[in-house]
């Protein structure tokens, strides 16, 4: 019973996951979703909120940067 849970479990997880590749775009609603600021960097202060959004120059006024999200982590 175990097995077929996790066999169920994990063929939902893989069908309703979502993944991007090198090149491609991202949704607007992907680009807008706001995460917090862990770390303070750059204009940036701990507590702060971001989106990819800030980044697009479609959308926030002409200002357009290459983003690179390191998904590493160290423990």
């Amino acid at each position: 019973m175990k097995k077929v849970f996790l066999f169920i479990f994990s063929l939902i997880s893989f069908t309703f996951a979502q993944s991007y590749c090198a090149g491609d775009q991202i949704s607007i609603a992907d680009q807008n979703t706001n995460f917090e600021v862990c770390y303070a960097s750059g204009d940036y202060q701990v507590g702060d909120n971001w989106s990819f959004s800030d980044y697009n120059g479609d959308l926030n006024g002409g200002d357009y940067f290459i983003t690179f999200v390191d998904m590493a982590a160290t423990w």
